[in-house]
């Protein structure tokens, strides 16, 4: 895919952390970014292309099982990276130490697990098209022979436009391996289909099974059978007997939630037969609802000849250790994601669900590396940001996961973007955490420009200052999101200023907003009536009025409507070169009540 990247003559900022020698030519300013099975990823600055991207380097184990992985990734991204939504790889080499690396395009977004990790439910329509969007990548792969093995939220990252991508193909195999033969449970374990957790051989079905579950988790914002502090078995038992749960009651449409039901039965056959046949179901359910149908990208790849050969008799590979450690690692990361479960008892999980990924494999675990002393996220990425609109809470959580108590300094924000970040709740700053507590610090953003979202979250601990980047990009909201209608003013329209808020009874009850047509040169205004005040005031019947109006210091544009209004546009107002404001005023009929708002003045200069 081409990416129509913001060209920069220098390199942009991100944050303090100490620079690492990659040693591969063109790419400075390294920075860890994770930790894999196999390996190391670092986000670089390469000079000749004035861009970001994500260098994966083989860390160790060169002869072992980490080079068949190592070369299954760059293969199979190889012929499938041109695809729109499979993150694109640009280079593979080895670096000047001699350690092999993939050099890709670096998804400014995050990963839709980054997105996810502090349980808000998400928006069915983005979460259905994002589904489709993966599932012509999931099917490009497998009409290539291969099966992902892995899909996960973590797996589904972001780029700074908001288009999907799946990455890690580095579980990736063969889809013609020998029937028989018992598979490594390598999949992270909340999204693995039941077989695959009972030890059968990965399949189309359960491919297709994990992309549902990633779908769900989007829309509800957990994940379909989430940790508690059940004991482990229970978790296995739920996942492989309970059934899935009901979104219908958070307003996701019968269609959908049928379709990720079916794509998520027990029983593999009773699933869509591809991952092309769970978008098409996907695709009906938009049309049903209405919404505009996603298209679905199916790229032109063929199966290599050589797939049947690598996997004849005799040449399927025995399950690694790595393998295995690789399941207990991303076991133990999904798991710690869920708020409200008590530490002791998750860790037990943790360690009791890795035990039992390894007696599926090969009877055996191996503990992981030692952990840093303290950690903090290295980034938040937020996506796509509602310019002049406060974020949804996000959380920064630090560990302390040294046998020492540690002391934690001020917390503050920074960057670029300093401005646009409110800590709304600091339970980390001035205070001592033992070993292995954690804190957290919750912060909101609230974008004033257009464009690149750039701030850091500063604290100190124990003297050295540590610091984890803001990531989004802040966008405006275009009338069309809010049902404008039809007519040149309006199609191109968008929000200007802050929205202002009327409030009855201590709960917010309007809404009002102000659009700007470059156009036609002209201001509308639009006001909301929130559903709480629609039910409040509807009780017994009682209806109201809006009077809703935009000018600049005289007689400007007015509308008035009555019954049981939810929202109300003005006509365009001819606002070029003035200072407009917006006001709105509900009346209730019977009480009399009335609740106003006016948002502050745009001017245009």
């Amino acid at each position: 895919m081409v990416h129509s990247e913001r060209f920069v003559t220098r390199r942009p900022e991100f944050g303090s952390d100490p620079d690492v020698a990659l040693g591969i030519d063109g790419c400075t300013d390294a920075v860890e970014v994770g930790r894999g099975g196999f390996g190391v990823v670092y986000r670089a600055w390469q000079t000749d292309y004035s861009r970001w991207v994500a260098v994966k380097v083989l860390a160790a184990d060169w002869a072992g099982p980490s080079r068949a992985r190592f070369e299954r990734e760059l293969q199979t991204l190889g012929r499938l990276s041109d695809h729109p939504h499979i993150v694109t790889l640009h280079q593979a080499g080895r670096t000047a130490a001699g350690n092999p690396y993939l050099l890709m395009a670096y998804e400014e977004g995050g990963s839709l697990g980054d997105r996810l990790r502090d349980g808000t439910a998400g928006d069915w329509r983005e979460a259905v098209a994002g589904g489709i969007a993966v599932a012509g990548a999931l099917e490009t792969a497998h009409r290539a022979g291969i099966l992902h093995r892995d899909v996960k939220p973590e797996n589904v990252l972001v780029s700074g436009y908001g288009e999907v991508k799946l990455a890690d193909f580095g579980q990736a195999r063969a889809r013609t391996q020998r029937p028989g033969v018992r598979a490594s449970v390598t999949a992270s374990v909340l999204h693995a289909a039941p077989e695959v957790l009972r030890g059968e051989p990965a399949s189309v079905a359960a491919d297709v099974y994990a992309l549902a579950s990633t779908v769900l988790h989007w829309i509800r914002g957990a994940p379909a059978f989430a940790p508690t502090d059940e004991e482990p078995t229970s978790l296995l038992r739920r996942i492989a007997t309970d059934p899935v749960p009901d979104l219908r009651p958070l307003g996701v449409p019968d269609e959908v939630c049928a379709a990720l039901e079916r794509a998520m039965a027990k029983d593999p056959a009773c699933r869509p037969g591809s991952a092309a046949g769970f978008a098409a179901e996907l695709r009906a359910a938009q049309a049903a609802a209405g919404v505009p149908e996603t298209p679905f990208v199916l790229g032109d790849v063929a199966a290599p000849k050589d797939v049947a050969a690598a996997t004849a008799p005799g040449l399927t590979p025995a399950p690694s250790l790595s393998a295995r450690r690789r399941a207990a690692l991303a076991l133990s990361a999904t798991v710690e994601q869920p708020s409200g479960v008590r530490r002791h008892a998750l860790r037990r999980s943790v360690g009791l669900l890795a035990a039992g990924v390894a007696v599926l494999t090969t009877g055996y675990s191996q503990a992981p590396p030692a952990p840093a002393p303290v950690t903090l996220p290295d980034r938040l990425a937020l996506g796509d940001l509602t310019l002049n609109s406060e974020s949804a809470v996000r959380v920064v959580t630090v560990r302390n996961r040294a046998d020492h108590p540690v002391s934690v300094g001020r917390v503050t924000v920074g960057g670029p973007s300093r401005d646009d970040l409110r800590i709304v709740a600091d339970g980390c700053g001035s205070h001592r955490l033992g070993p292995g507590a954690r804190c957290e610090v919750r912060l909101v953003v609230v974008p004033r420009t257009t464009g690149p979202v750039r701030g850091l979250l500063e604290l100190t601990v124990a003297g050295r200052r540590l610091d984890t980047a803001i990531i989004g990009t802040a966008v405006p909201r275009r009338a069309s999101q809010d049902d404008a209608p039809p007519g040149p003013c309006y199609g191109d329209a968008y929000q200007i200023g802050a929205s202002a808020y009327g409030y009855a009874g201590g709960l917010r009850a309007i809404s009002v907003k102000q659009f700007w047509s470059p156009s036609c040169r002209a201001t509308m205004a639009y006001v909301w009536v929130w559903k709480q005040y629609r039910d409040n005031v509807a009780t017994g019947g009682d209806t109201w009025a809006i009077d809703l109006s935009v000018q600049a210091g005289g007689p400007g544009v007015r509308q008035r409507a009555a019954g049981q209004p939810f929202e109300l546009w003005t006509e365009p107002y001819p606002s070029a070169g003035r200072c407009v404001t917006a006001s709105a005023t509900v009346t209730a009929a019977r009480s009399g009540a009335v609740t106003s708002a006016t948002t502050e003045p745009w001017c245009d200069r």
